[in-house]
């Protein structure tokens, strides 16, 4: 029997609606202003599967996704962002672990 296939990639995703409220304190107002001027932005970083599933001679795609880290300043440099996705490539394969075994509990 084929194995599932799997692969797993970083994505660095704009954060829609980041919480922005630390910007507000007196210590970090140069950086607000780098804010308001558009010199960075918000992201999330998460870790994605592409499952490829054997069904007789051909594979069903899907794709399942940690729930990331988000309210990263976008100018954090591809080091963080490496090291982020390696925690949440950790929670993705305990996810895909616990996918091994389940129980259908509806079934419509």
């Amino acid at each position: 029997m084929t194995k599932a296939q799997v692969v797993i990639t970083q994505e660095v995703v704009d954060d829609t609606d980041p919480d922005t409220s630390y910007l507000e304190q007196d210590d970090f107002a140069e950086r607000l202003a780098e804010y308001r001027n558009g010199d960075f932005s918000f992201v999330g970083v998460r870790a994605t599967a592409l499952i490829r599933v054997p069904y007789g001679a051909d594979f069903i795609e899907t794709r399942i996704s940690s729930s990331g880290l988000w309210g990263i300043e976008s100018d954090s440099g591809q080091d963080y962002f490496d090291e982020v996705f390696q925690e949440e490539r950790k929670t993705l394969l305990e996810m895909l672990q616990a996918m091994h075994d389940f129980e259908v509990v509806a079934s419509h």
